[in-house]
């Protein structure tokens, strides 16, 4: 019987290429919030091509809603092989025009609810004495941008995490480690303006592919990562370099 893992946001983008990627070899489950055509899309390709891929509706940032889905889960599959936490939101504005409630959601969405699913999770992954917890965070963790305060602060606060987290889950084989993406081919950077002057600044001259962010997580889930946890791992083309 094939290990499970849950993505959370795997309707769309990386998230997407992260379900496709790790079916090859898991059992799938992913979640989404709206996007209920395009999860149903990847399902019904995926179920069609023999792979074992399933969706639920979700909204990572309601703890009710994720304290549910963990019960159901647990009680239909047992403990996850894997958490890859994958959904959040971004939001662009200068800090002087921010408010509390948009600071609050960003970190509801981006850092809170990773910690919640992670926190339901968690106990019934160290029964099983193994597991591997990967976070999606950005390069904008520790690369100023103008008008990305709350974004980059949440970022951050998962690369803090996971070094204490790391530490507390070792003993048990679970590793945990944050992927950082850096500028990502996606339906949010297909229209930039400034695109071209953008892939000049990064070393490799392009933006990065879904695919290999998908392709890192799935090493960071093999054996092979065994011995790698608590790391921030940059994939941006040299940009940070």
């Amino acid at each position: 019987m094939k290990k499970w893992v849950l993505i959370t946001g795997g309707s769309r983008g990386i998230g997407a290429a992260i379900v496709h990627k790790l079916a090859e070899d898991y059992k799938v489950i992913f979640t989404y919030k709206n996007s209920t055509d395009k999860a149903k899309k990847i399902v019904d390709n995926m179920i069609s091509n023999g792979l074992d891929v399933s969706s639920y509706q979700c909204d990572s940032s309601n703890s009710k809603e994720i304290n549910l889905l963990c019960d159901q889960l647990i009680s239909k599959y047992g403990a996850p092989f894997a958490l890859i936490n994958n959904s959040g939101i971004s939001q662009d504005e200068l800090f002087i025009n921010s408010s509390e409630d948009s600071i609050y959601k960003l970190f509801n969405n981006n850092a809170f609810s990773t910690m919640n699913i992670i926190r339901y999770f968690l106990p019934h992954m160290m029964q099983n004495l193994e597991g591997r917890i990967i976070n999606i965070s950005s390069i904008a963790s520790f690369k100023g941008n103008i008008g990305q305060v709350g974004y980059s602060s949440t970022k951050s606060a998962l690369n803090g995490m996971i070094k204490s987290l790391a530490l507390e889950t070792a003993r048990f084989n679970i590793t945990v480690n944050n992927i950082l993406p850096g500028f990502i081919e996606s339906d949010m950077t297909e229209n930039l303006a400034s695109k071209s002057l953008l892939k000049k600044k990064i070393p490799l001259r392009r933006f990065g592919k879904p695919e290999e962010i998908a392709s890192v997580t799935k090493f960071l889930l093999s054996p092979d990562s065994g011995y790698l946890t608590g790391q921030n791992l940059i994939i941006d083309g040299g940009l940070s370099c």
